[in-house]
């Protein structure tokens, strides 16, 4: 199944922060770009990435459902978003 998701936009730009675990699982949180930290976000991080998209919270349910699932390898995310706007397809 193929999920289109908002990229983020250059007049309000929203990202996602997603976290790996040390227990295997993955989590997100989409915030201000300007909010996002310079240290691990999560609780017991493993690898963190910032994704330029903009979900809505069934969307992000899904992804985070397809990267628990490993049906969405957590590597992958880096190649979806932007900055100026459009959308991604995402295989969830």
């Amino acid at each position: 199944m193929e999920l289109t998701v908002n990229n983020s936009t250059t007049a309000a730009t929203l990202v996602t922060v997603f976290g790996e675990l040390q227990d295997g699982h993955y989590v997100a949180k989409v915030m201000p770009e300007t909010d996002v930290p310079y240290t691990p976000y999560f609780e017991n991080e493993l690898d963190q990435v910032i994704v330029y998209i903009s979900p809505d919270e069934e969307q992000l349910a899904a992804i985070l459902k397809a990267l628990n699932e490993r049906r969405l390898p957590f590597g992958d995310l880096q190649n979806y978003g932007a900055a100026g706007g459009g959308t991604s397809v995402i295989p969830v």
